[in-house]
This record gives C-alpha cells, sequence and structure tokens, in this order.
C-alpha cells in the first residue's frame, strides 16, 4: 500500500474531483442529516466549518439549520505564513473569495474540517500547508469532527508529529469515533 502523503492526497482528490455533481448533492446531504442527529450538534452553540471548495463535502444546509437552530457559524479566514483565523457569519452574503479561490468571511465579521484524505483511526493528510494542524495545535481542548466521502477513507496513514487527528469521522455511509 502507498504510504506517501502526497500520493495520497492525490489520488484521493483525483477520486473525489471526478464525483458528478448530483453524487456530491446526494453524499452532502446524507452527511449533514448525520451531523443534525449527533448530540454534539445538539448540544453546540457555535460551529466551526468550512466553506466547500470543489467537491468537498457541502455543509451549507448544516450552516442553515444551524441559524434556524440560534447557532453561530464560524469559516476561516486565511492569513500570512500558512495561518488562519475563524470568523463569524450570520449569512452567505457576509463571504468574499479568498486565497485558493476559497469563500472566506469578510474582514468584518467575527471549526469542521476539509482534508483529502482520512484514516479510519483519525489521521489525516489535508492539502498540504498544514494551515488545521496548526490551528487545533493551538487550541487542543476543541473537539474535531470531520466530514468526507466513503471513498476518502484508508484504514490509516502514516503521519508525523505535527499531525493532529480527529475525533470523529462522519460519511454518508458511516460514523467513526475515535477516543483521541
Amino acid at each position: 500500500m502507498e504510504t506517501n502523503p502526497k500520493s495520497f492526497r492525490k489520488e484521493h482528490l483525483a477520486i473525489r474531483n471526478a464525483m458528478s455533481e448530483k453524487e456530491v448533492a446526494e453524499k452532502s446531504g446524507v452527511i449533514v442529516k448525520r451531523l443534525l442527529q449527533t448530540g454534539w450538534y445538539q448540544n453546540a452553540q457555535e460551529i466551526f466549518a468550512y466553506y466547500p471548495l470543489k467537491n468537498e463535502v457541502d455543509c451549507r444546509a448544516l450552516f442553515l439549520q444551524a441559524w434556524s437552530d440560534g447557532k453561530k457559524i464560524a469559516l476561516p479566514r486565511t492569513r500570512e505564513e500558512n495561518q488562519m483565523d475563524f470568523y463569524y457569519i450570520d449569512d452567505f452574503m457576509q463571504l468574499k473569495e479568498g486565497a485558493f479561490h476559497v469563500m472566506e468571511p469578510m474582514e468584518n465579521c467575527v471549526r469542521a474540517v476539509p482534508d483529502s484524505v482520512f484514516g479510519r483511526d483519525g489521521s489525516r493528510y489535508g492539502y498540504g500547508k498544514g494551515y488545521y494542524d496548526r490551528f487545533f495545535a493551538k487550541n487542543p481542548k476543541l473537539k474535531r469532527y470531520a466530514v468526507c466521502y466513503a471513498n476518502q477513507l484508508e484504514e490509516s496513514l502514516v503521519t508525523d508529529i505535527y499531525d493532529v487527528e480527529m475525533h470523529e469521522i462522519y460519511t454518508e455511509t458511516e460514523v467513526i469515533r475515535k477516543g483521541v
């Protein structure tokens, strides 16, 4: 089995990017329904998430329901030296295209994780810049929930000391809980 993170990223991004718009919408809908049924969602007052790019799991329906339920949504905004901060948004009109063509909160705006491949053991490979690893390292008490498609899962991944593991992973077919 291939253990090179760069190769794994490329392979799994190709699989994900080959998915049809219909497949992305259907699988994303199932994943969002799973998230909405969790105890952590019911108890959460705020949700740190991401805005979908290309064929990433589309959680916008989760945002709409969260706003309807009186919860706050925070999305990342990148800054220099591969760092990011999260800002609260109240609606999609507070977003603008930012780095890497990702929709980011505007400057006047006040945590889910997109990645290329996940291991069932909670390991993950992002896009290779370390944004989320650095953010989670600075905020170790945050619960880390990931969403991905089943075709983005491997049994485990070879990681290094800087890679931060996920507590739970939600796909359209299952929920994987890891007691990190």
